[in-house]
């Protein structure tokens, strides 16, 4: 037993020796130093273009005539038009309603009345100064000179001349009066308000109804002081509107009228007015109504050698990353001329042949080395 235990120990003791012997021997491995990450980042050519402007921009659609329609004469309402209501459609001189006419007819019988005494007043007043320049000559060994006007009565002539055209005129007041109790729409259009029912009296001037045209639409478009400035002056700057209705989205054609020839207050900004070409819209469109919002492109000046650069690749500092010829990224500060929806338009900042970076990478830094993903050319 003693002996089994003493054996046991040397056998344990000779182990813990051979392995320490071999742990000297072995040889310690260097450690390797992690492979260096190059960041993958997309890229595009850059290339100076000649690009026409397009201004982006929103406005509410607005009839070119709107207002109330009123009365000319006053009076009592006899008759109302089926289609003086909200909503209601009129042409150009439907009648709306119509007046009691019997007053006027009275002042057009009494007016026609006056016109025929001064007439026979007028007739009368010529034959008398015919009589005395008759009498005159008769008598002319007893007198000496040339007759007074007063002796031909000339001014009692010019007087019933006078007389008969304020007569006339009457007579013409009087029929317009008459006409005018038939109010009649002055535009083709929608009635959107009914201000008078039948039997009421209404004054002249009195407003019956609230109507804008259909005929003519157009839109207010707010612009900064720099977009304003891309507007060609010799001629009208097409705009294309688009309108989202349940049916779709639908174009409407537009071309720049004028300029509202004030700024806004509050935000700085220029108005100008779109004239909307109504008949430009494919078959089938709704109708374009006041109060539709509209998005609207204006097609404004032609810029000649700029670039054109997605949004993505511009900083917030006002800079982008280009990637040079060894594959290292290079910061330039540019020069934003106008920003579109997807680009921006640069005209400083950037040469031709240089490379854009797209990529935006959580750490970028001057001369980082990336690897390219790609590059195109710039359309």
């Amino acid at each position: 037993m003693l002996k089994r235990l003493i054996l046991s120990l040397l056998i344990l003791d000779i182990s813990f020796h051979g392995f320490g012997l071999l742990s000297k021997f072995k040889k310690k491995s260097k450690p390797k130093p992690p492979p260096a990450q190059v960041a993958l980042v997309e890229t595009i050519g850059l290339a100076p273009v000649d690009h026409t402007l397009r201004i982006e921009t929103q406005g509410t659609v607005r009839a070119l005539v709107s207002g109330s329609i009123g009365t000319e004469v006053a009076g009592r309402i006899l008759e109302i038009s089926s289609t003086l209501k909200e909503g209601g459609r009129v042409n150009k001189g439907d009648m709306l309603l119509k007046i009691d006419p019997t007053a006027y007819e009275v002042a057009l019988a009494k007016s026609l009345a006056d016109l025929s005494m001064a007439n026979v007043a007028h007739k009368e007043e010529e034959a008398r100064g015919e009589q005395a320049l008759r009498e005159w000559e008769a008598a002319g060994s007893l007198t000496d000179g040339k007759p007074s006007d007063l002796v031909l009565r000339k001014p009692q002539l010019e007087l019933a001349k006078a007389q008969l055209k304020a007569a006339e005129a009457a007579v013409t007041l009087a029929s317009q009066n008459l006409e005018r109790t038939k109010v009649l729409a002055p535009f083709t259009g929608v009635i959107t308000a009914k201000l008078v029912e039948a039997g009421q009296i209404v004054g002249a001037g009195a407003p019956i109804a609230r109507a804008y045209g259909t005929e003519s639409m157009e839109i207010s478009l707010p612009l900064s002081s720099l977009e304003a400035g891309f507007l060609p002056k010799e001629s009208q700057a097409l705009v294309e509107l688009e309108v989202e209705t349940g049916t779709g989205t639908w174009l409407w054609q537009a071309t720049i009228d004028r300029d509202a020839g004030t700024i806004d207050p509050q935000t700085r900004l220029h108005h100008v007015i779109a004239k909307v070409d109504l008949n430009s819209a494919r078959e089938g469109a709704p109708e374009l109504l006041p109060g539709q919002f509209a998005k609207a492109t204006i097609q404004a000046a032609q810029l000649r050698g700029v670039f054109r650069i997605p949004r993505e690749a511009y900083r917030n500092d006002g800079s982008v990353f280009l990637v040079t010829a060894e594959d290292r990224l290079l910061r330039k500060e540019v020069h934003v001329l106008h920003r579109e929806q997807a680009h921006l338009v640069v005209d400083q900042g950037l040469q031709a042949g240089e490379t854009l970076c797209l990529s935006r990478l959580n750490i970028m830094n001057d001369r980082m080395k990336v690897r390219r993903a790609g590059s195109a050319p710039v359309k």
